[in-house]
């Protein structure tokens, strides 16, 4: 029957296409930095992900695959969309797979969904015969066409369900790969409107911040996670690097934390933690090493506001003379909160941060229902310190 070569003819070249589509726009823009930071892990960085040939050798693998299961069910017309599903559960796995690698629930999941899989493939072959004679129109607007869609657009909603979709892995992962080329614009971009946040994505934005010269300005734009503890990624912290070498955090800095520990030890210093050092140990070493880059005052700084530690913030910021200076726009915010809610003596004059605080404090007599209150600072201060501090 002509109609009976046409019609599945259109549907296998639109299912083709909506494979093809998806899969690499998958692999090239929503997984590769992930699927990036995995290769590394479990190659231990030996090998590296190139986001095109990835996506390029994935698609074709998997259009392959495909192919293959075709040849070996011959499924047509109504269910020819289901020879697709082996591929689609490879893309899911793919797309899951993290550093250190976890079977997880594919263990049981994979097997099961193949099963059921293979059970509908059975009973589509027995009824092929009758999807034959059957009077679905054919052609590029038919029903027949549209089932199979409807079946492409089901296994497609599966793989995005059991793949890594989460947020914040997918910040870190295009936040490293971003640094990693040195574009700490782009790595500032990744997920810059999201509450969502640890103390890794936390530690990367500070590190794009410094080196654009916005730490102590743009910090509280974002979510914080995490303390002082967390901003590198040192004993004690929480912070971690997957993918970018931590030689570009110390290369920044000017100094690498093993030599510190390393003079420490030959000047007869006892140990620090083994041999470790935390954060505030490493950033308080670099105060007096000239070969140090001034980096590590703001982080410094910025450690004990995270830490909400106003007065010894308040002490560095006096015996450095700083106070006399045009300031950053989140030390101002600081400095005037403690002058106001802790220590009134405190001499720092900033009368435009001043009348700021002050509207900022009538919220509480302008929204007596904390819900509302929250919400009106949120849309007003959502990027000062004083809303950090006292959430």
């Amino acid at each position: 029957m002509p109609g009976s070569h046409r019609g599945p003819s259109a549907t296998k070249v639109a299912c083709t296409t909506v494979f093809v589509v998806f899969t690499f726009s998958w692999l090239y823009w929503f997984q590769a930095d992930l699927l990036a930071v995995a290769q590394h892990g479990l190659s231990h960085g030996i090998t590296s992900y190139n986001r095109t040939l990835g996506a390029l050798i994935l698609t074709v693998s998997l259009l392959l695959v495909q192919l293959i299961v075709y040849a070996l069910t011959r499924l047509e017309r109504r269910t020819h969309a289901l020879t697709y599903l082996p591929s689609f559960l490879l893309l899911a796995f793919v797309s899951s797979v993290s550093s250190p690698f976890k079977w997880g629930a594919w263990l049981w999941a994979a097997p099961l969904v193949l099963l059921l899989w293979a059970g509908a493939v059975v009973l589509a072959k027995k009824a092929l015969p009758f999807d034959y004679n059957s009077h679905l129109s054919t052609g590029l607007l038919s029903r027949l066409l549209w089932l199979n869609m409807l079946q492409m657009g089901g296994m497609m909603l599966g793989v995005a369900a059991a793949s890594n979709t989460n947020a914040v892995d997918h910040f870190k992962a295009h936040a490293e790969v971003a640094l990693m080329h040195g574009d700490a614009d782009k790595a500032l971009r990744v997920g810059r409107r999201s509450l969502e946040s640890d103390p890794t994505l936390t530690m990367l934005r500070i590190f794009a911040l410094s080196q654009k010269g916005l730490l102590a300005d743009h910090l509280f734009n974002y979510s914080i996670s995490g303390s002082s503890h967390d901003m590198l990624p040192l004993a004690g912290s929480k912070s971690s690097l997957h993918i970018m070498p931590d030689t570009l955090l110390w290369d920044y800095f000017g100094v690498r934390p093993d030599s510190i520990v390393a003079r420490a030890n030959s000047a007869g210093i006892n140990r620090i933690l083994g041999g470790a050092l935390t954060t505030s140990q490493y950033l308080d070493s670099l105060a007096n090493d000239s070969l140090a880059s001034p980096a590590w005052r703001d982080y410094r700084l910025m450690g004990l506001l995270i830490d909400r530690k106003l007065e010894p913030f308040a002490q560095r910021m006096a015996s450095s003379s700083a106070l006399d200076s045009v300031l950053p726009r989140h030390y101002r915010e600081a400095l005037v909160l403690y002058r106001e809610r802790i220590d009134t003596s405190f001499v720092y004059d900033d009368s435009v941060m001043t009348a700021r605080w002050h509207s900022y404090c009538r919220y509480d007599s302008l929204y007596p229902l904390k819900s509302e209150r929250r919400i009106r600072l949120e849309e007003e201060f959502r990027n000062t310190y004083w809303y950090y501090y006292y959430q």
